[in-house]
């Protein structure tokens, strides 16, 4: 069994420089050219998954929606590395405890990487084969605080987004809280640092050296047209097409948009929160919600899940070709708890003509719903 080391000497030090950006933003007007632009969808249930009735898994917090080329979904749930068939029947589960060959202390992410299946545990990636069985482990350990995200696999490489706690002193303030895209590339396991893409937070640290935040913006990524990722990072519309095989953002646009009015907290969120030095500590309310929410895509089409929602109607869904143009938009009329999964990254995945969406019932109980929201 090969193991391969890898070590991430200066990570963020290395990659502070942000990736070059070709020309300036394509500026979009607010209406696409679409006819029928602003349209409803209301997708067909296709099918539903619970763990009623099975001792096999269970849901707990289903999370990180991947599909694979066969269709078949991948996810993580507490202890478990979950695979179901197109047609919503149990494949298996990848966890297995421990820490030899092939265990897990915890699982993050799990994809399909050519015809394997490859899971994020912590310090390594675990290669199952297309039946289940274990074929190796190659370590990745980041030093000091450096914690990595795995984002996707494209052309022999995989690219995980790298993080440190971005530490102040001071009263708690929103800060610049960079993240940057690191490539791991086989089957040497060497690592490259790459682009930089700066999201923004609420931070609170502790004169003893804790501290904690709350995220006002992350980085959205997913796999578009096989070599590219499609992006978002900031809290105004702003969408980039980068190429990590050449460190570029090769595109990037926006459409002019009516910013939507920041949410209240909820009466969760002011008991929730953090406590730092024995204060308790809600997240800061918004004066505006982020334009766009999340990002998917299919084939030569990005989606952008905007902030816009109507009660009757849905979310807002913007749709662009690859050069950046504001082709469609339309609402996609989905039940409240599928509704807050579309603009959740992970908590859905979209599959050509599919749709796959976490939803969490009143009682507390999810299913995971497969919707056909057409071509």
């Amino acid at each position: 069994m090969k193991r391969i080391q890898i070590q991430i000497i200066g990570l963020l030090a290395l990659a502070a420089v942000p990736a070059a950006v070709l020309g300036q933003p394509i500026e979009n007007p607010a209406r696409p050219k679409a006819a029928e632009a602003g349209r409803l969808v209301a997708p067909e249930e296709v099918l539903a998954v619970s763990d009623e009735g099975t001792s096999a898994y269970y849901f707990k917090w289903p999370r990180s929606l991947r599909t694979a080329p066969d269709g078949s979904l991948l996810f993580i749930d507490e202890n478990q590395v979950l695979q179901f068939a197109k047609d919503g029947g149990f494949l298996r589960n990848l966890f297995k405890k421990g820490q030899g060959p092939g265990e897990m202390q915890y699982a993050q992410a799990a994809l399909a990487a050519g015809k394997a299946v490859v899971v994020h545990a912590g310090d390594k990636l675990v290669y199952f084969d297309a039946a289940g069985q274990f074929e190796k482990d190659m370590p990745v350990r980041p030093e000091g605080r450096t914690s990595l995200s795995l984002l996707h696999y494209l052309a022999g490489a995989f690219y995980f987004e790298a993080a440190e706690f971005p530490r102040t002193t001071g009263d708690p303030d929103v800060i610049d809280n960079p993240r940057t895209i690191v490539s791991v590339k086989e089957p040497d396991g060497k690592i490259e640092p790459l682009a930089g893409f700066v999201t923004r937070a609420w931070v609170v640290t502790s004169p003893a050296g804790g501290g904690g935040m709350f995220s006002l913006t992350r980085l959205v990524a997913v796999p578009f047209r096989e070599k590219f990722l499609a992006l978002t990072h900031t809290e105004d519309y702003l969408v980039k097409i980068y190429d990590p095989a050449a460190n570029t953002v090769v595109r990037e646009f926006r459409r002019a948009y009516d910013r939507v009015k920041g949410a209240p907290l909820t009466e969760a969120e002011k008991k929730g929160g953090m406590y730092i030095d024995g204060k308790h500590y809600t997240r800061p309310e918004r004066k505006f919600e982020n334009d766009v929410q999340n990002v998917l895509a299919r084939g030569g089409e990005v989606w952008a899940v905007t902030s816009t929602k109507d009660e009757a109607k849905g979310v807002l869904v913007d749709v662009f070709d690859g050069e950046g143009t504001y082709r469609d938009a339309f609402y996609l009329k989905l039940p409240e708890a599928g509704l807050r999964s579309l603009a959740s990254p992970g908590q859905c995945a979209l599959d050509g003509e599919f749709l796959w969406v976490v939803e969490r019932s009143e009682d507390e109980t999810f299913a995971i719903k497969k919707y056909r929201v057409g071509k």
